[in-house]
Formats: structure tokens, sequence, C-alpha cells
């Protein structure tokens, strides 16, 4: 789908919000294949779903050639947008702790919003892993007025806030690191974690296994079977 971007805004050093004028409504979690070039880089690029409101919106953290092309896109420029892909959180819950790391935090903000659209009364609290000098956090402060929770930890380990014997059901995306850390502290709590892992892709519709990973239950596709898994099907 060739798209119009909207809005293109840098939030710090790193991350940029990425709007496009494509109507749709993707399920949290899902994330989608961009690219603004017509043969260098090869691959798309893929992001996930920040939020949904009068078109797609991304939020982006410049790691190279294709993001930095998608960073340098003016209002009116045109970009192709491919999906939605992946399967989803489940937001037909009551009470949930959302935690996201770095660019990882991007698909909680519709996550939270999801649920709390799907029922108001619903318990969401959402945590925020963060380097010491980003603003990424002002991207997410408008989800109070929902009525969600929110913690920021800047620098060192964001699960260092979390209490993992009152948080029964987590969902978590992010750095490789903290999605093993988050699974095995909720294992000893015998609690639910599902993460979504950030893995590199190429096609984004599982015909090329190159985003392939190991699994309880053998080897499965992340952009197909995933992103999301749980965690302990991922990790021991």
């Amino acid at each position: 789908m060739i798209c119009k971007v909207l809005k293109n805004i840098d939030i710090d050093d790193r991350y940029f919000f990425l709007k496009t004028d494509f109507e749709v409504e993707p399920k949290a979690g899902q994330f989608y294949m961009l690219r603004s070039w017509e043969n260098y880089p090869t691959l798309s690029r893929p992001i996930s779903i920040y939020n949904v409101e009068d078109g797609l919106e991304f939020l982006v953290e410049e790691r190279g050639v294709g993001t930095n092309l998608l960073r340098n896109l003016k209002e009116g420029d045109l970009i192709k947008v491919y999906g939605p892909y992946g399967n989803s959180f489940d937001i037909d819950v009551d009470k949930v702790t959302l935690v996201g790391g770095g660019v990882g935090t991007a698909p909680m903000y519709l996550t939270a919003k999801k649920i709390k659209e799907k029922n108001r009364d619903a318990k969401v609290k959402l945590y925020l892993g963060l380097d010491e000098t980003t603003k990424l956090d002002e991207m997410f402060y408008d989800l109070e007025k929902l009525g969600v929770e929110i913690f920021v930890k800047r620098g060192g380990f964001i699960t260092d806030i979390i209490d993992f014997k009152e948080e029964k059901l987590i969902y978590a995306c992010g750095p490789e690191a903290m999605l093993e850390n988050i699974t095995k502290l909720s294992l000893k709590e015998n609690s639910t974690c599902y993460v979504s892992l950030d893995t590199k892709m190429a096609c984004g519709v599982g015909a090329c296994l190159g985003c392939t990973c190991k699994t309880k239950n053998g080897n499965k596709r992340t952009c197909k079977e995933g992103p999301i898994f749980l965690g302990s099907d991922i990790y021991e």
C-alpha cells in the first residue's frame, strides 16, 4: 500500500514519530513492513504499531540506512506500508502489566489503549525502561487519562521496580536480555508472561524463514507465528 506521510517528528537523537494516512484497524502488538526506497537497502523495515488515530502511527529508532531514510521523509512524501503482520496481545483482560524497553515501548501504547477501550475498568500498569536521555516517555503520559498507571525507570534494569509477586499477567517487548529476565522472574512467582520478540526480518510473511526462533515446540517464524510468544516457550 502506497501511503502519504502526514507527520515525521524527531523525539530525540535516537527516536522519531512517523504518521501515515493509511487508515486501518490493526490488532495490538502487530507490525508493518515499511520502505520509502526502491532498490537499496534491499529489505523493508519491520516496525511495530504505536497508535491508530486518523492514520497509522509509529515510534521508530534510527538504527541504520533504512531507518535513516524513513527519518528523513517529509510531510507529503510517499511511503510503502505492508501489513499488518503477526499475532497480537489478548486485550480481553481485567488486569495486566505491560513492560517496554527502548523502542519496545512502542506497541505498548496501542495495547494499553485497546485494553481500556475494551474494558475501561481493567487495571493496566505500564512500565517503561529507558536510557537517561531519551524523551520517549513523553509519548505515553496521555494514557493516564484512560486510567493507565505509568512507571518510568531510566538506566539500570526495569525489573528492579516491578513486584513480580503482585503482577500475575505480563506483556513485554524490548531487548532480549530484558525479556529473558522478565520471563524467569515471572516463572518464579507462577506468573504468566508473554513476550514480543524483536527479531531481524526479511519478508514479513513467513516465506524466507529468516526470522526463525527456537521454542519448546520447535522452530517458529517470528513474523508469522509471532512476534508474541509465551515467555516460557522461549526462555527456560
